[in-house]
């Protein structure tokens, strides 16, 4: 099983920044869920309590910062978030997941 951070520590522009899970899940208290939402260009979300957020969205409000989605996603990982991702496409759903041993499904149905 994974072990994940409580505090996490990361650089933007000349600064050292601290992000906690506690404020991540503040954060998302202050926000409207994004699945409360209609579909926006990001991709990227985190699953936090019962809302799933946009990453980015999720940092800023947690930290006051802004920061670019793959640094947002890896910290929330880190932090021990579910990362999700948004398919826009039916072939990004048809697409094999690295995960899944680069195989596309055959599950019935698939």
């Amino acid at each position: 099983m994974a072990t994940y951070a409580d505090t996490l520590t990361f650089t933007n522009g000349d600064r050292t920044h601290t992000i906690t899970r506690a404020a991540v899940e503040a954060a998302a208290s202050r926000l409207t869920p994004a699945h409360q939402t209609s579909p926006r260009n990001p991709v990227w979300f985190a699953l936090v309590g019962g809302g799933v957020h946009y990453v980015c969205a999720l940092v800023k409000q947690a930290t006051d910062q802004d920061v670019k989605v793959d640094e947002a996603r890896l910290l929330l990982h880190d932090l021990g978030f579910q990362i999700l991702a948004w398919m826009w496409t039916r072939t990004s759903v048809e697409a094999a997941h690295p995960c899944h041993g680069g195989t596309k499904s055959t599950a019935p149905g698939a």
